[in-house]
């Protein structure tokens, strides 16, 4: 039989699942015979090639422990669970392959030993919280151990073939392939000189900034010395260059992008179907591929920021907007651009640390990069579409102001801090714009204009920081007028219509569903501010009307204040709005605004007045919740633990951005694709009749009604979402459709729901939650024809004796 993959001759199944462990660690399974069934794990792929043909035996025990024996699964559906692996003895096989009519297996087992022995190293490295040192030593021990266990085998085999000193020589030759598979990687510097000729491993760029005098004392008093400072560039083309070549991934954005250009104009659902990038991309014909790059900057500190060694780090990375939905806020397809330490800002000049950066976005735009491919080179270009961060860290690159007590603090438009406090709209006339800021650039008054420099991201070829329409939800909501307007909502609603013991017990005593990965802390009002991450906000934010909503009059303006705020949440969390949604948040906010001064008595704050900004940034860059720093924020923990994990301070954002750029190299290695594979649960087979209901039948598809029994899965994770029975679909929008999910099929390639219909009794405006019933009416749905892929969950007031489903945005 001949591997499917490379035509290599195998001499037993066993034989070809050791060889692909090997040779083709990411491929699919491929039967052998002539059918040509493709399985994604090892166990079905044994069960289905027993059945076609049972005189071949498999001497591989089978794993039981996280997936059903053979006598669970029926034949029509040999479906594996993706958390299973083969056990020690598939890989341990001694026959891995014949030598075919080329008679050079023995030259490709050595390179698949390096190449494996390749994959082991540049595991251990991706791991953030391992220090490299103890890389070093791993690979001496296991070194050690292998010699020392090889001698020893070699002896015992030697008394065995005494007598044939030619089968001994045979196999003593094979086993010294085995003694030293790391030889090539003994020491960093070859693993790095190594991973770095492969391509791979992308290393940092040490870059100088400028020099700074400091004093140390001595024993004849201070004495003055000179800082060399530098930063850590990555080759950002070349990192681009090689995700782009990464199998199926220029070809999934590609896919990806056509669909959105070709879908539902009536809907706004990515950056590069707004006006803004039109604007970007006008400078190139039709016929060339373009791809925006978000960039990112924000501070982060990686010591102890009470000690006494309190260092900030700057980090820049940059971010392909247009990638599909459930791959953007992953961090590992979030690249670092920059990193240095923060007071090189202050102490030199944006010009000289930024200078790198701008150099690689410049040429990006302008030459693009060539990527290889099977139909050949694609040359790809890369427009700046937006610079994201939070407010300060915007202000502060875009050349403005970041003292928000400043007169004119806002970055969008020229409002006054006087007028700021009641500005329930956005006035138009008051928007800044090119001429305006470079005319306040020759002023040089920061306190007349709010312009404190000119920006170095004017220097892009089709960017102007003027036209940069970027918010950050979390910041400007989560961390700000959600907490601003909810603690007024507590003072007034306490003791009043509850008291502070009421909604603690409600909050300790919630049955949080499925889908619900936060949990809200006990509510303390001894402070102007509550004590809440962001995350924990939001969800304080969308249950508090399940919470209370029972004991607060709807006439109430306090309690009205609320809901306008959670009805701007729902907008703003949208994935995808209506064109013309900017005209209905205008509205919406506007009356949001003058509500809150009304009833609190309150000025509006900086991020109050950021609100007024959020239509038009709708109509310029699309939905404000793609712009979040939430998914970057999250990028800053894979720099922190290598921070932590190493004791050296020398140069730190060498040793962080080296590490970085390690675990990216297993993934380059690896080929990780852009959309992860299925991952299921505990499989097992489940009569039709053993189901408590079986109207279900009729809707699934035409080459399953007749089956009389399903595998079925505990949990399925599809691109990144995790579904599991229990947790609530969202069929349909209009009208709002809900199901429950009873269970999950697996049929081939399909993942198909059972689910019950929720009755939709109707959307109750005081809780701001859809009212559900229960039914016996079973159905089912594929998860590509859901409304949308995220699930949710079922919460039931207590007090009302009400179930209600809340949703993520507004429908």
């Amino acid at each position: 039989m001949k591997c499917p993959h490379c035509d290599v001759l195998v001499v037993s199944v066993d034989a070809y699942l050791a060889h692909k462990k090997i040779s083709h660690p990411t491929k699919d399974f491929v039967c052998l015979r002539s059918c040509g069934r493709h399985y994604p794990q090892p166990q079905s792929f044994k069960q289905h090639f027993s059945k076609t043909c049972p005189k071949l035996v498999f001497n591989v025990e089978t794993p039981t422990s996280e997936t059903p024996s053979s006598n669970e699964t029926p034949s029509s559906n040999e479906t594996p669970s993706s958390n299973e692996t083969p056990s020690s003895n598939e890989t341990s096989s001694t026959a891995i392959c014949e030598n075919d009519s080329s008679g050079h297996s023995s030259v490709n087992f050595t390179e698949k030993l390096q190449s494996e022995a390749d994959t082991v190293v540049s595991r251990l490295y991706s791991k953030s919280k391992l220090p490299r040192q103890y890389v070093q030593e791993i690979i001496e021990e296991v070194s050690a151990f292998l010699q020392n266990t090889l001698v020893n085998y070699k002896n015992a085999i030697a008394d065995k073939f005494d007598d044939n000193n030619e089968v001994l020589n045979a196999l003593s030759s094979e086993i010294c392939q085995f003694k030293d598979p790391f030889s090539h990687l003994s020491t960093e510097y070859r693993r790095l000189k190594y991973f770095k000729n492969l391509g791979d491993f992308i290393p940092p760029v040490s870059y100088q900034i400028g020099k700074l005098d400091y004093t140390v004392s001595s024993d004849n008093g201070p004495v003055l010395k000179t800082k060399t400072c530098t930063g850590q560039s990555v080759p950002i083309h070349i990192v681009l260059k090689k995700f782009l070549e990464v199998p199926n991934n220029f070809s999934t954005i590609v896919s990806h992008m056509k669909s959105l250009k070709n879908g539902n104009g009536d809907f706004k659902t990515n950056f590069i179907q707004c006006k803004l990038w039109e604007k970007r991309r006008a400078n190139f014909s039709t016929s060339d591929i373009v791809l925006p790059l978000h960039t990112y900057y924000d501070d982060f500190q990686c010591n102890n920021s009470l000690g006494s060694h309190v260092l900030n780090l700057g980090g820049v990375y940059v971010q392909i907007p247009c990638l599909p939905e459930e791959c953007q806020s992953a961090v590992e397809n979030i690249f670092l651009a920059l990193l240095f330490e923060s007071d090189y800002r202050s102490k030199l000049s944006d010009e000289k640390v930024f200078a790198p950066l701008i150099s690689q976005l410049i040429h990006l735009e302008k030459n693009g990069i060539l990527i290889d491919l099977p139909e050949g080179e694609v040359r790809v270009y890369f427009v700046t579409g937006l610079l994201l961060g939070d407010n300060k860290g915007l202000n502060s690159i875009c050349g403005f102001t970041d003292c928000f007590s400043a007169l004119f603090c806002c970055r969008f438009c020229k409002c006054h801090k006087n007028d700021l406090h009641f500005q329930t709209s956005e006035n138009s006339a008051l928007l800044r714009t090119e001429d305006s800021y470079n005319i306040d650039v020759e002023i040089n008054d920061v306190s007349a204009t709010g312009v404190l420099k000119n920006s170095v991201f004017n220097k892009l070829p089709s960017f102007h920081v003027c036209s940069n329409f970027s918010v950050d939800i979390f910041h400007d909501l989560n961390e700000g007028c959600c907490s601003y307007v909810m603690i007024h909502v507590l003072k007034h609603c306490i003791p009043e219509y509850f008291s502070l013991e009421l909604l603690n017990d409600r909050i300790k005593l919630l049955a949080y569903g499925p889908c619900d990965s936060n949990r809200m802390p006990q509510v303390s009002l001894g402070k102007a501010k509550l004590r809440m991450s962001g995350s924990e906000m939001m969800m304080f934010v969308q249950m508090f009307g399940l919470l209370v909503g029972d004991k607060v009059p709807n006439y109430d303006r306090h309690w009205g204040l609320y809901l306008k705020l959670r009805k701007i949440v729902s907008l703003c969390l949208s994935k995808s709005v209506p064109v013309h949604q900017s005209v209905y948040l205008k509205v919406l906010i506007e009356k949001f605004n003058t509500l809150y001064v009304e009833v609190t008595n309150d000025n509006l704050k900086p991020k109050f007045h950021n609100l007024v900004h959020y239509p038009t940034i709708l109509k310029e860059s699309g939905p404000v919740s793609h712009l979040t720093t939430s998914h970057f924020e999250r990028k800053h923990r894979t720099l922190l633990m290598p921070a932590h994990a190493t004791e050296s301070r020398r140069n730190i954002a060498l040793t962080v951005s080296i590490q970085h750029q390690l675990q990216q190299c297993y993934r380059f290695r690896s080929k990780m694709p852009l959309l992860p594979k299925i991952k299921y649960g505990h499989l097992c087979e489940e009569f039709l009749s053993d189901l408590k209901n079986t109207s279900f039948v009729e809707s699934l598809p035409t080459s399953m009604q007749s089956l009389k029994s399903f595998v079925t899965t505990s949990w399925v994770n599809i691109k990144g979402t995790k579904y599991a029975p229990g947790m609530v679909l969202l069929l349909k929008a209009e009208p709002v459709s809900f199901g429950l999910c009873e269970a999950i099929l697996v049929h081939d390639d399909d993942i198909i729901f059972i689910f019950s219909r929720l009755i939709t009794i109707g959307f109750d405006d005081h809780i701001d939650a859809y009212e559900i019933n229960f039914s016996n009416e079973w159905s089912s749905i594929k998860v590509n024809e859901l409304y949308d892929y995220l699930p949710l969950s079922i919460h039931t007031s207590s007090s009302l004796d009400k179930s209600y489903v809340l949703p993520r945005y507004q429908l």
